[in-house]
């Protein structure tokens, strides 16, 4: 324990080293050029630079200084200066570095705020200030807001916050009036979302929204709403998920039109759709006349000269001479045929989907390049034409590229077909290759496989690795109407 002489001592030898350390900070301060100020326990200033002279509005009244927020909704937008600088004195905080606005003082009054706390011998303290003005930060922090609020004005973009619970909207912008036609005060009302999105993506947006909103931070949903004169309008909303320790979590977003957007996809799909319509109907035509045309011109050509030959006895070169162009004839009258079912195979519109992926499964384990397995399920089985032709193209799209590429042994074909889609998969044990390369993005065969999905809304996935083959999924929905539709 110290004597009462001991604590007399300290306490002024520790009375003198604060006093130093003011004057060595006062001398230091002084000779800065920068804005700086020293700050006692009680807040008040003590000594500063000559340059802080220059910021005099800021310590004469701390309480009109606000931090700068980018957005209203932002909570410690109201906070003030002085606030900031209690929180150091109270040691609530030892340094922040934040930036300020003060404008009912002036229109440019942005600056950055430095606070820090200075701990002197003993239980002194001092509170050091340095300020930068920001003025150019402030304008075009303005301009930035015009150009935002321009911007949601011309692009159709309505901002949005609200209650996850209910999906409760608390605030629109003024573009919703124009987006939809309703009053902003109508947006306001319990279930206002749920009550004008189409009744056909009702569900599917109200259970993403349920799932989302727990377990992700952003996500964006697509669907559609109806305006007040009736119309449809596509929106895509960009959902951001605002989660605070003991409060309910907020939504806050924006709503965009894209109605536009979606109706060109649907011009470009129907574009889509029209050009591979054309490119089937030449493709039959050229079949047709490949078939009842010039096969039939070699058939009977074959037979006149297998009666030509009869007719030649010696010599027996010039016979067999004879006997080799019927054999000729033969072989380009067949290859003349099977050129004629792969443009378009009629067992495709007489027997069905499963026949004609069978028998072209059976055709190429026949000429001995690969063994193709073919199984099925579901079948016999009414489909859309366009169904049926999209997925033997597909089939036929993919058993070449397993002959020409894949240097394959065997290829597995599954067909499958349940109460609302079609799936097929094709399967090789060949070299496999990498599917982000250009074999993908640029691969006539992919491409021409994707558009053709693209139409009909299917899907494809390709698995594929280097030495350990290939596997292809694709699925496409059929709905009752389909159904409907192919059995008439």
């Amino acid at each position: 324990m110290l004597s009462s002489a001991e604590e007399q001592v300290e306490t002024a030898t520790a009375f003198q080293k604060s006093h130093a350390s003011d004057e060595f900070l006062s001398a230091m301060v002084d000779a800065c050029v920068s804005n700086v100020a020293v700050l006692n326990e009680s807040g008040t200033i003590l000594y500063s630079s000559k340059a802080w002279s220059s910021f005099e509005h800021v310590h004469l009244l701390p309480n009109c200084c606000r931090r700068l927020s980018e957005s209203d909704f932002d909570e410690n937008a109201d906070v003030t200066l002085a606030e900031d600088i209690e929180q150091i004195v109270f040691g609530k905080e030892t340094e922040f570095h934040r930036q300020y606005h003060c404008d009912s003082l002036a229109p440019h009054s942005a600056f950055v705020m430095h606070a820090a706390r200075l701990n002197l011998p003993g239980s002194t303290f001092r509170v050091l200030l340095t300020h930068e003005q920001l003025a150019p930060v402030r304008e075009d922090f303005s301009d930035s807001q015009k150009r935002l609020i321009e911007l949601l004005s011309t692009t159709r973009i309505l901002s949005w916050e609200s209650k996850v619970e209910g999906l409760c909207f608390d605030y629109v912008s003024q573009q919703a009036l124009e987006m939809l036609g309703y009053p902003i005060d109508l947006w306001y009302e319990p279930n206002f979302l749920a009550s004008h999105i189409h009744t056909d993506d009702l569900y599917k947006v109200l259970a993403a929204y349920q799932k989302q909103t727990l377990i992700a931070e952003h996500f964006d949903l697509t669907f559609r709403m109806v305006a007040n004169d009736g119309s449809v309008v596509w929106v895509q909303n960009l959902v951001s998920v605002v989660r605070d320790a003991g409060k309910s979590p907020k939504l806050r977003g924006f709503m965009i039109d894209i109605t536009e957007r979606k109706r060109a996809e649907v011009a470009l799909k129907d574009l889509g759709g029209r050009l591979i319509a054309a490119q089937e109907e030449e493709r039959r035509r050229i079949a047709r006349e490949l078939h009842d045309d010039f096969n039939q011109r070699l058939a009977v050509l074959s037979i006149e000269i297998e009666q030509l030959g009869q007719k030649i006895q010696k010599p027996l070169s010039l016979r067999r001479n004879v006997a080799r162009l019927q054999k000729q004839a033969q072989e380009i009258s067949a290859e003349i045929h099977r050129l004629s079912y792969k443009l378009h195979p009629s067992k495709l519109d007489h027997l069905g989907l499963m026949a004609s992926v069978k028998s072209l499964c059976n055709e190429i384990s026949e000429s001995g390049k690969l063994t193709v397995r073919f199984q099925q399920t579901g079948f016999p089985a009414n489909l859309p034409k366009e169904t049926t032709l999209c997925l033997f193209r597909i089939v036929q799209e993919c058993l070449r590229n397993c002959v020409k590429h894949s240097q394959a042994e065997a290829v597995h074909v599954k067909l499958a077909r349940t109460e609302d889609e079609v799936r097929l998969s094709v399967s090789d044990n060949g070299v496999g290759f990498e599917t982000k390369s250009e074999v993908m993005e640029r691969g006539l065969g992919f491409i021409s496989m994707k558009e053709r999905l693209h139409i009909l809304g299917g899907e494809i996935e390709v698995h594929s690795k280097l030495q350990r083959g290939t596997r292809i999924e694709v699925r496409i929905a059929v709905t009752p109407e389909a159904n409907a539709d192919a059995s008439n």
